[in-house]
């Protein structure tokens, strides 16, 4: 098979190569330029150095003549200022062999310069010590250095600006060249894209103008066209091969959508008459629904009814069966007390066990401490009805159910547990997502499904974090927890107290 190679991959590989290229051109000429510029801002730094140097010059000849004219001291201070400047500026000029032409004559500039300190300074300490004739002559020799200097400077400065602007010259040149040379490979690598471009714009339009006619052909209804034949191996070809599939199985569909019209057409019909049907079932099982309140009235008579004929374990079941209806009938969606829930679960493992013979044992753990504390109604019977439906059945070990109420941390945890099958993770994952599934009855026997039990919780507690169901696996039981916030009961204690 050959190796596909996308036009996504050819563009990016154009891109890169492309990309590469500029990158590699735009950093020599960065490279080149940013020379050129070093060298520009460098050419006249003599030049800026020489004034500086000529400048301090000038301020220590005026401040030598002012301060043998008035002995001002803040002269004085201002001249060993400058003084110290000079030589720092006059420092740069100092050179050592080998030494360049020019460099020699900066090195006889800083020379002069401190022959003519010399002289400066000499005159200045006579001044200061009054020997006149000593800073007279000190002074003559300070004036004669300082117009040979400034001479020497002048000329020297000359120079430096010659060989600047031969210098400059050759830069500019230099500059100019890269410039043209800049926009030969920008033109060159422009037009090589360009072609490229071009040759891949070709082998994507002609066989997409192919394929666009084949199209046309079949949206007009003509499924016998020929169908588009495709070698390349990219994106192109991909589209051809399923195009072509598309037609064919198009063909295929058409025909069998002929032949299943007629079968359609009557199962439309028969599906009529079955909704029909169904309508009229769940009409007549409306109508046929027993009133609670009378089921719960009726069984009362037949307990008072077993108690006259002193059938006591007759009587004991019915009373509990119409307790199990009553409680049903006065919850509904209120609450109730922990204490009254524990009561209603007893009541049905009663019935539940006449039924079964006792089979099922039934243990309690509870801290006595929470029974009044408030929970949604009628969440405990649907829990242990669900340890019975889904975790007993085709079970041959002893059954047992564990209820226990305790206070662990923060919350007021309730845990239901049974030694049954236990439950697929998948399962309990469905239950947790209000998923419904094929294991877990919900609500189609006529009772409260987990489902409910764990969206009236969450609901009524305003969290997520109210229910947990564990299984460690296969045969080895199920347990669930829940987590009644323990604010819940102290806002009871405070309610208790306050009343």
């Amino acid at each position: 098979m050959r190796n596909r190679r996308t036009f996504r991959d050819q563009i990016v590989y154009i891109f890169l190569v492309t990309f590469f290229l500029m990158f590699i051109v735009n950093l020599l000429i960065f490279q080149n330029m940013k020379a050129i510029i070093d060298n520009v801002d460098s050419a006249y730094d003599g030049n800026r150095k020489l004034m500086e140097v000529r400048d301090k010059l000038d301020n220590l000849q005026l401040e030598m003549h002012e301060y043998i004219n008035t002995k001002d001291e803040n002269t004085l201070n201002k001249f060993y200022s400058d003084e110290d400047a000079y030589k720092e500026l006059i420092s740069d000029f100092k050179h050592v062999s080998p030494m360049t032409e020019l460099q020699i004559r900066e090195n006889s500039l800083y020379n002069l310069s401190d022959n003519y300190i010399l002289y400066v300074n000499q005159a200045v300490l006579a001044k200061k010590t009054r020997n006149v004739e000593e800073y007279q002559s000190y002074q003559s020799m300070a004036n004669k250095g300082y117009e040979y200097l400034t001479a020497y400077m002048t000329d020297l400065n000359n120079t430096m600006f010659h060989n600047n602007s031969v210098s400059y010259r050759n830069m500019l040149n230099l500059t100019k060249y890269t410039e043209v040379l800049y926009i030969v490979i920008l033109f060159l690598t422009g037009g090589l894209d360009i072609c490229i471009l071009l040759l891949l714009i070709k082998r994507l339009v002609d066989p997409l103008r192919k394929l666009a006619d084949t199209a046309i052909e079949v949206g007009n209804g003509n499924l016998d066209v020929m169908l588009v034949e495709s070698s390349s191996v990219n994106e192109i070809g991909i589209v051809n091969s399923s195009f072509n599939q598309m037609v064919i199985s198009l063909k295929d569909y058409i025909e069998k959508f002929r032949k299943s019209m007629e079968t359609e057409s009557a199962l439309r019909e028969q599906s009529i008459r079955m909704e029909t049907a169904v309508k009229d079932a769940q009409l007549r099982y409306l109508q046929a629904q027993i009133n609670p309140h009378f089921l719960f009235n009726t069984l009362n008579a037949g307990a008072q009814l077993a108690m006259m004929e002193n059938a006591d374990k007759t009587y004991k079941y019915i009373h509990k069966v119409a307790d199990f209806f009553r409680f049903k009938i006065k919850q509904n969606d209120h609450t109730s007390s922990i204490g009254e829930e524990l009561k209603i679960v007893d009541d049905y493992i009663y019935i539940i066990n006449v039924r079964y013979s006792g089979e099922i044992i039934y243990n309690k753990n509870v801290d006595e401490s929470l029974l009044n504390v408030s929970i949604p109604g009628m969440i405990l019977q649907p829990i242990v009805e669900n340890c019975i439906k889904h975790g007993f059945p085709e079970v041959e070990w002893e059954k047992r159910i564990d209820v226990s109420v305790t206070e662990e941390d923060d919350n007021i945890v309730i845990s239901v547990s049974d030694n049954g099958l236990g439950i697929p993770e998948s399962v309990i994952r469905d239950i947790m997502n209000n998923e419904k599934s094929g294991n877990i009855d919900s609500d189609k026997d006529g009772g409260i499904g987990i489902d409910n039990v764990i969206m009236r919780l969450k609901n009524f507690y305003n969290s997520e974090d109210v229910i947990e169901i564990t299984s460690v696996g296969p045969n080895m039981g199920t347990e669930v927890a829940l987590f009644i916030p323990k604010e819940i009961k102290e806002k009871e204690n405070v309610q208790d107290i306050d009343s």
